[in-house]
């Protein structure tokens, strides 16, 4: 009995983990390549192009997206996503992804409003508007502040 329930349990373990491997990572278009130099992470990497990090693992095949190592060439997807604040690694190519916030109008945001809204008015994603102020919570923003209106 005990080894049947250590045969089922390896069995398991082995479909679990074929189907892992064999699991296509997601594709994007890409941006261009990156070659991991000593002491990069894929987060320094991300922001370094405006890309998300979990993206570039995907994209590449990465598993585990702590284990990257110097000398790995990895593919930039195109999956833009603003990070918060942190590190980052000097670009190999192109410039960053995407353009820089150029603000045509400023608004003052008074009670009541949403990014949603605020969005709507100004022609803008309520993403891009967030990018722009460094709003990590879409849901979060306090009547009398000042928002940067980007350029559509």
């Amino acid at each position: 009995m005990r080894r049947a329930t250590a045969l089922i349990g390896l069995l398991l373990l082995l479909v679990l983990t074929v189907q892992a491997v064999s699991a296509a990572p997601a594709r994007w278009a890409i941006l261009g390549h990156h070659v991991v130099r000593s002491g990069e992470t894929l987060f320094c990497i991300g922001r370094a192009y405006g890309v998300d990090p979990w993206a570039i693992a995907s994209q590449n095949g990465i598993v585990n997206p702590s284990r990257i190592h110097p000398g790995m060439r990895l593919a930039i997807p195109d999956a833009y996503r603003a990070l918060p604040p942190g590190p980052t690694c000097a670009p190999q190519f192109g410039p960053p992804h995407p353009p820089p916030c150029t603000c045509t109008p400023y608004y003052t945001i008074v009670s009541g409003d949403t990014l949603t809204r605020i969005s709507v008015r100004f022609g803008v994603s309520p993403w891009r508007i967030a990018e722009c102020n460094s709003i990590y919570n879409l849901n979060y923003i306090r009547a009398g502040d000042t928002l940067c209106i980007p350029a559509p």
